[in-house]
């Protein structure tokens, strides 16, 4: 049945990222999944499915790792996509979820590396 707690995390959790999109103009997207790839908490433009992308955001972070792994680098920190129209990180946030950012193409890239951490360290406890 409905858990309120749950209601009561996805307002937390959506005060961070707003915290975070303020932090860095030009987030233009962001989601919060389980490390299985079921979203958890989004704001993403509407006509974009939301299960198919956190689906393959965490197929993308599983299989980095497991390459992170095997070259022997230690663990995975993040991913940052570049592409025509911006970028895309992908980063853990604690043990049980990934957050997923995406930007503009005039953002700078260390910023938005520093409110992915920002975001990532403040949603690490709640989950």
């Amino acid at each position: 049945m409905f858990d309120p707690g749950f209601e009561e995390l996805q307002g937390k959790l959506r005060q961070i990222m707003e915290e975070a999109s303020a932090l860095a103009a030009g987030i233009r997207a962001w989601m919060l999944l389980s490390k299985e790839g079921l979203p958890i908490a989004s704001a993403v433009p509407h006509g974009l499915e939301e299960a198919e992308i956190a689906a393959m955001a965490a197929s993308i972070l599983g299989v980095a790792d497991l390459a992170a792994e095997r070259m022997d680098q230690g663990v995975l920190e993040e991913i940052l996509l570049t592409n025509e129209k911006g970028l895309i990180i992908m980063k853990s946030a604690g043990e049980k979820a990934i957050l997923v950012l995406a930007a503009s193409k005039t953002m700078k890239t260390g910023l938005l590396v520093y409110a992915a951490q920002t975001a990532s360290e403040k949603i690490s406890p709640l989950l």
